[in-house]
């Protein structure tokens, strides 16, 4: 999902997508730091949820490719590190 404009990314997109005959698409929204997927298949020229998942459970899709992940591990922030036990 682009950060400004919804409406395309959740009206206008799909629907080209549909006419273009595009069999599924992944939808990725990273937005307000809360990741989210959900998968869509073309069906009768409609879009149709196939599975869905925001951050902590993980995301499973077995079409078009099997694919499995927790969408929190998309969001660009690193663990936090723990400092070198320096016996002090």
């Amino acid at each position: 999902m682009s950060p400004g404009n919804r409406r395309k990314d959740v009206i206008d997109r799909p629907r080209e997508y549909a006419a273009a005959d595009v069999p599924f698409f992944l939808r990725v929204d990273l937005r307000n730091r809360v990741a989210a997927l959900a998968l869509y298949e073309l069906v009768e020229g409609e879009y149709r949820p196939l599975s869905a998942a925001a951050a902590g459970p993980t995301f499973v899709m077995k079409q078009p490719f099997e694919f499995s992940v927790d969408p929190a591990e998309l969001l660009d922030e690193e663990a936090p590190t723990e400092e070198p036990d320096t016996g002090e």
